[in-house]
């Protein structure tokens, strides 16, 4: 019978009633499990009331087997944990892995098959269709197998984290099954109802858990316990497993409307007790505090942080509605970020107000957070921001990380917490990586899962709080959370509400601004002087209609009046009394808008919308009332230049501008000339486009030793369909080589590569038109590619019988082998199709580099003890590491192959290749010493063939073949700027 008012009254939730299509299962669990902290394992039986309230008969119900993600390598968390670049979990011993097994399901007291679709997901087939408004008993027992440190289920040593541990049906709801399997990146959906759990361990073991406990022993432990931490004057740093008691003791936990459970155990918790009283209903909720010693200080400075988190989002959004609330030290360490459940959180101190959080938007508000990760996490760092701001004035996710001092130096002063919180959206979406605020959690890039689901949202919900008014939206927040607490709502139910209480259509936020990449940009036109004030003309260069603050600013640079437009598209004006010096467009960076040249403007003077010149080091972010020139000391050395000192110069930093441009002369003291690189490019990201995700035409100059170069170039960024998808590039470049013949050294005067001259000819220009397609994928365990490139090569004069066609393809792989060591393989092969009468060659052992891609330290063959092509390769063309010295104005294909060896820094390599005209296979190798991952390579060649097929002469002289590599460009760090991600 209690069934059956629980369904009434499901369907009686305020505003559900009128929702025809609304159902909600009820899931009600029995669960009794025993740790066996020597094994490391969990064994138990579960009972399971599954209650159809839903339209539909049902003939089978999805599960979750989450443990069964820690299984092998073939799994949707293991894949997703590589393509995020961590091959912890890749590399793990077999002991540390994780599983659940001992499973034997019966419904209604008779066995039931199971259908694995995933090892994480399978298909409980049910004997007989479940009809609308019925139930049925599960029963299964299991065992887990509890994995170490790799994600939110795990353990170091007897240090105990137990989420996702049981079997869990799947969500049925009105857009049907939700089965999905665990990932690291992307978070649950899960049914509510009521827990019964009785966990079993040894009895000197600390346990923070979900629910009610009922144990009565064990309440007046954990208050001893509190008594003792609260007396503590210091907590030591002795981190050591005191041995587990003989004894076991059985722990009972209750509670209903919830749709998760989770515990975690160690035995060597500090336990703090308090309690917080609710601002509405004065309702007392006792909250705990479980950390360890090595971590009491930073537990102790913010052990407020919980029962604040308590009143402030009980004020903000609604009450709290258990009895207690626990905050529990991380047992994972570094390896897994805060997570949270219901009434229970692992967290650092700096995160619990975040964690806590959760409890509202997660535990009671329980969204679909694998298809909507904005509704939970999103409006949970929202609602933190405005919790901390009551600290900090300038709280936010990301602001701070910046200190002062930081601030000051990137020329930040005058920018708020939601413009910092903008910035790594900002990042992506400059280059054209942008992804939309509504969107699966698993689909994100890593990075934009962090800038945008944690960053941008927030800033996003400040635009419309702000736009609203802050009365307005807190009752419209008040009223989402009465109308759906306890159930599953979806973005378009907090959107009603919102349309409901503010009285206003919020299609442009909701749809056009959270569900698209499209930009807001908003600027003013024109303003126009009145009899008592300014008529100021915006105009919304946007694709949708948006809100804006304009803001009238005195001549000491103070807000002295702010409105707000409604959404607009095309124009419109507003009207301002009184003096002004200057109208400002969004001056608190409340606007997800890229471009803000546009944003201010004077009521006096020649030039109304000049902006202030800022030069400031390192990095920044765009501004509306000054102009940002990046400054940065650089220094730079060959053989013919000697030292050069001097300064990179550039606008864009953070964010990439639709103009980029970047100035670094240097001086150099041996020639006493300014050398160095500019580059300038516009930057075209086509936001709506399905197939190009960023055109960059750019033009680059640079001047060094003896020789100039300028090159235009046209590269195209493509989008990937999903984050598994590899990536592609397409680059046109139209390079010219000027040069000055009076500084360069007779390359005969080297008599062990005298016979071969020819290649190394420098005629006073050489031209170069190159089309390069690149498509590579990458993740933690491997890197795999191939790069297709046509080039056209010519000499001066600019005759037909001077030019030649080469076409050369390269395919690379590589292969982590452990978590740290890999090996690579390389095949490469390029022929000339044509030749003029001063051919072009490639190199065996590396390229001419006639075009000027590589940094050579003694390009200029000035040194005897480091030669360009002899002591330094640039790895391309036959990419032998030994220098033998064999070039062809033919063809060439050579395969590389390399690995790192174990316990020490040091790689074998054997490089196979073949040629036109020479009838024996080339071979070198020898060992390479590699620094900052190929950042620097050093080879020690072993043994090679020449022509002749032996040990050539220049390789009895060990020291003088020792070669190196130099690929600065890995770790430019203008090329994120000017060459998009």
């Amino acid at each position: 019978m209690k069934h059956y008012f629980a369904a009434l009254l499901l369907a009686a939730l305020p505003g559900l009633a009128s929702a025809q299509h609304y159902f909600q299962q009820e899931v009600n669990y029995k669960i009794e499990v025993s740790l066996n902290d020597q094994t490391h394992e969990l064994t138990g039986s579960e009972e399971i009331e599954y209650v159809n309230n839903s339209p539909d008969r049902l003939s089978y119900i999805y599960f979750h087997l989450w443990p069964n993600a820690y299984k092998n390598n073939k799994t949707a968390f293991a894949q997703q944990m590589a393509r995020n670049n961590s091959r912890n979990f890749h590399f793990a011993e077999k002991q540390k892995r994780g599983y659940i097994d001992g499973l034997a399901f019966e419904v209604n007291g008779k066995p039931v098959k199971l259908e694995y679709e995933q090892p994480d997901v399978a298909k409980l087939i049910l004997n007989e269709p479940l009809s609308p408004g019925q139930r049925i008993l599960i029963r299964t027992p299991f065992r887990v197998k509890i994995p170490g440190a790799f994600s939110r289920l795990g353990h170091v040593e007897q240090s105990y984290q137990i989420s996702q541990w049981y079997p869990k049906p799947a969500v049925y709801d009105r857009k049907g099954w939700h089965p999905m399997p665990y990932l690291d990146q992307g978070e649950f959906y899960s049914e509510f109802g009521k827990f019964d759990v009785k966990i079993t361990l040894p009895a000197n073991y600390n346990v923070g858990a979900t629910g009610m406990l009922q144990t009565a022993s064990e309440i007046a432990r954990m208050d001893s316990l509190a008594e003792v931490s609260a007396a503590k004057k210091s907590f030591g740093t002795d981190m050591s497993f005191p041995p587990s008691s003989a004894k076991t003791k059985t722990l009972h936990y209750v509670q209903d409307r919830i749709h998760d459970f989770a515990w975690f155990a160690d035995k060597r918790f500090n336990v703090l007790k308090s309690e917080v009283e609710l601002p509405q209903s004065k309702r007392k909720v006792t909250t705990w505090l479980l950390f360890l010693n090595r971590n009491a200080p930073g537990w102790l400075a913010r052990k407020n942080d919980l029962n604040t988190a308590i009143s402030k989002y009980s004020e903000l959004v609604g009450e709290y509605p258990y009895a207690a609330a626990t905050a529990v030290d991380a047992a994972l360490g570094e390896n897994v970020g805060g997570m949270e459940y219901p009434m229970v959180t692992v967290t650092t101190p700096s995160a619990i107000i975040h964690e806590v959080g959760h409890n509202w938007f997660y535990g009671i508000l329980g969204s679909n957070e694998r298809e909507h990760p904005w509704l939970d996490e999103g409006l949970n760092c929202y609602i933190e921001n405005r919790t901390a701001a009551e600290k900090d004035s300038d709280a936010g996710m990301l602001s701070g990380l910046l200190e002062p001092p930081l601030r000051r130096i990137l020329g930040l002063e005058e920018v708020n917490a939601n413009a910092l919180n903008y910035a790594a959206w900002l990042l992506t979406n400059s280059r054209g990586a942008d992804q939309p605020i509504e969107f699966p959690s698993e689909h994100y890039t890593k990075t934009n899962y962090a800038g945008i689901v944690y960053l941008k949202t927030p800033a996003a919900f400040t635009y419309l709080e702000t736009y609203l008014g802050r009365d307005r939206f807190d009752k419209a927040m008040h009223a989402y959370y009465e109308k759906w607490k306890f159930t599953h709502p979806y973005p378009e139910n907090l959107q009603a509400v919102f349309e409901e209480v503010s009285g206003e259509k919020l299609d442009w936020f909701f749809k056009d601004l959270l569900q698209t990449t499209e930009l807001v940009d908003i600027g003013i036109k024109k303003v126009e002087k009145t009899i008592d004030g300014y008529r100021v003309t915006l105009k919304n260069e946007g694709k949708f209609a948006a809100p804006a603050p304009v803001a009238a600013i005195n001549e000491a640079g103070e807000i002295t009046k702010v409105q707000w437009t409604k959404p607009f598209t095309g124009e419109e004006t507003l009207t301002f009394i009184g003096v002004a010096d200057r109208f400002e467009v969004d001056p608190a960076y409340l606007l997800p808008e890229t471009d803000r040249r546009d944003n201010q403007m004077k009521t006096t003077g020649l030039l109304p919308k000049s902006e202030r010149l800022a030069l400031q080091p390192l990095a920044g972010l765009e501004q509306n009332r000054k102009k940002q020139l990046y400054f940065l000391p650089v220094i730079g050395a060959n053989t013919a230049d000697k030292l050069m000192l001097g300064v990179a110069l550039y606008n864009s930093s953070v964010q990439a501008k639709k103009v980029n441009y970047l100035l670094m002369p240097m001086y150099s003291f041996h020639q006493n000339e300014v050398n160095g690189i500019g580059n300038i490019n516009y930057n075209f990201v086509p936001h709506g486009s399905r197939f190009l995700r960023q055109a960059i035409l750019g033009f680059n100059f640079q001047r060094f030793e003896y020789f100039r170069k300028y090159e235009p170039s046209l590269t195209f960024n493509f989008k990937r369909a999903t984050v598994a998808r590899p990536r592609q590039q397409l680059k046109i470049a139209i390079t010219s080589i000027n040069h000055e013949k009076s500084k360069i050294n007779p390359i005969l005067e080297h008599a062990e590569i005298g016979s071969f001259f020819p290649l190394l000819h420098q005629p006073e220009k050489i031209g170069g038109q190159t089309l390069t397609y690149t498509i590579w994928q990458t993740n933690a365990v491997q890197k795999a590619g191939l790069e297709l490139q046509f080039q056209h090569l010519g000499s001066n004069p600019k005759a037909s019988d001077n030019q030649s066609n080469a076409l050369r393809g390269t395919a690379f792989y590589e292969r982590y082998w452990s978590k740290h060591k890999s090996a690579k393989a390389r095949l490469f092969g390029g022929k000339f199709f044509t030749q003029g009468e001063q051919p072009f060659y490639m190199g065996l052992s590396g390229s001419p580099d006639y075009l000027k891609e590589t940094i050579f330290l003694d390009r200029a063959q000035k040194s005897e003890s480091i030669r360009a092509l002899v002591d330094q390769t640039d790895l391309r063309d036959g990419a032998f590491k030994n220098f033998i010295p064999a070039f062809t104005d033919n063809w060439l294909t050579t395969l590389n192959l390399e690995t790192e060896l174990p316990f020490v820094p040091l790689s074998v390599y054997l490089d196979l290749g073949k040629m036109a005209d020479v009838d024996e296979v080339f071979y070198g190798t020898g060992l390479a010493l590699n620094i900052g991952k190929g950042f620097f390579s050093l080879y020690l060649p072993v043994a090679g063939s020449n022509f002749a097929g032996d040990t050539p002469e220049n390789f009895k002289d060990f020291r003088r073949n020792i070669r190196f590599s130099l690929q600065l460009n890995k770790f430019n760090p203008f090329k994120l700027l000017n060459e998009g991600l």
